[in-house]
């Protein structure tokens, strides 16, 4: 069967996050959302306008700078009734097991509906045509599919507005589904709970796939991967990827996920409720916290319940904050041009900092609690609540997209990978988006 991934008008609300990937590719839990639902079909996205060229111009090439897939080419055309069933899905989704067993009662009903919450559309199943002839539901699929994704400012997605109209000419069931299973994103902070509900459930779904083996008590792994003697196990479980690497004297709480050509450092403490995404390099002490494939922290330095982009580069002695010092709950504040500002309450005692893609620290950096660092952005000291993207506080000027491809490169030559022009385009694009706003 055929999924389709939208984006909502919500997407925005993600901030850094999502500035330079599709909210369905973070990494939440061990997985991110389009790598979950890949045990259904094939996976297409329908993201915003910058980020589908992207991909259109990738056409295969490489995989985009954000460390996941590519899309799928389209949607197949079904052989039977049940192979034409398709599977639309909000970005927003959490990947967690339960949602994904939710997603498959649904698929397995059989039935042609939608499943809100909180008055977002969550998923809705719709069934192509297996004859010559074109049904509604083929309609809206051929919509979706062409349409570039949610605009920046629009309140509505293409998707929400075309499955509304598909409703209205022919009426979709409202799948009974729990909706407890379906949690959606709304805040750049809630991807950190979000990771922390996803995550133990997605080991479980690893463990039980076979592919790791259990190489001391809690400690499972895949036969390619590389884990020096001694390194301490403590509570569990820990699933290391294939042909990563843990060096020497590491020690390693549980539950966390060490993906793909990971390398860990010698004497590293990788503590409980932490992912690490593939080709990454990871050091010092790390707690409860995201980080994204392609990504550099390979020494001391305390990162905790934090989320860092792909490409991102942590240096020395860089300590994020993760509680107050009153103890209470962590509110981020939002600077206005008027010299007013807003209060987002996160709800949260501990919340360390949210970091875009291609960001950058400087050695000693310090992150406050609930710290959002923009894309492409160069901190160091003690850095600001709020950063936008492209700023250079070290310089305190603004690193020009030529610039941005120029560090790029030279951080994909070091990885054996190469730049390509897509990639150049790409920076340029969001470089003119983040300055226009």
């Amino acid at each position: 069967m055929n999924v389709i991934v939208f984006e909502d008008g919500a997407v925005r609300s993600l901030g850094v996050l999502v500035t330079m990937r599709p909210a369905c590719d973070l990494l939440i839990g061990s997985c991110s959302l389009v790598e979950a639902l890949q045990i259904f079909g094939d996976v297409h996205r329908i993201a915003r306008p910058s980020l589908g060229n992207y991909l259109s111009a990738l056409a295969g090439q490489r995989i985009p700078l954000w460390g996941t897939p590519g899309p799928a080419h389209g949607v197949a055309a079904p052989a039977s009734r049940r192979e034409g069933t398709v599977l639309v899905v909000n970005a927003r989704l959490v990947p967690t097991c339960e949602a994904i067993a939710g997603l498959r009662g649904l698929v397995e009903a059989g039935q042609r509906g939608v499943v809100f919450r909180a008055g977002a559309l969550v998923a809705a199943v719709v069934h192509r045509s297996a004859t010559s002839g074109e049904t509604a539901d083929d309609t809206a699929i051929k919509a979706l599919l062409s349409h570039p994704g949610v605009a920046e400012g629009a309140r509505e997605s293409p998707a929400e507005r075309i499955i509304a109209e598909l409703g209205s000419r022919q009426p979709l069931d409202d799948l009974a589904a729990d909706e407890a299973a379906f949690r959606l994103v709304e805040q750049s902070h809630e991807v950190v709970t979000a990771h922390e509900h996803a995550l133990a459930g997605s080991l479980a779904m690893r463990i039980d796939s076979g592919h790791y083996r259990e190489v001391q008590p809690g400690l499972f792994a895949a036969s390619s991967a590389r884990i020096a003697s001694p390194v301490v196990v403590r509570g569990g479980p820990v699933v290391v990827g294939d042909d990563a690497e843990i060096g020497p004297f590491a020690c390693l709480d549980g539950p966390a996920w060490i993906a793909e050509r990971v390398r860990i450092s010698p004497h590293a403490w990788i503590r409980e409720g932490t992912a690490i995404g593939h080709d990454s390099r990871v050091g010092g002490e790390v707690q409860a916290s995201v980080i994204e494939p392609l990504t550099n922290k390979p020494h001391d330095g305390y990162l905790g319940h934090s989320h860092v982009g792909s490409w991102v580069n942590i240096a020395a002695g860089t300590n994020t904050g993760n509680l107050k010092a009153s103890y209470g709950p962590v509110r981020q504040h939002t600077l206005l041009p008027d010299g007013g500002r807003t209060t987002i309450h996160t709800h949260r005692q501990f919340l360390g900092a949210v970091v875009g893609d291609l960001a950058k620290t400087s050695v000693t950096t310090s992150l406050a609690c609930g710290a959002r660092i923009g894309v492409v952005a160069t901190v160091g000291g003690n850095a600001p609540e709020q950063v936008p993207a492209f700023s250079n506080l070290l310089t305190g000027g603004r690193t020009t997209s030529d610039q941005a491809a120029t560090m790029l490169e030279r951080m994909m030559i070091r990885r054996s990978m190469k730049i390509l022009p897509a990639d150049r385009d790409f920076l340029a694009t969001v470089h003119a988006a983040t300055t226009a706003s």
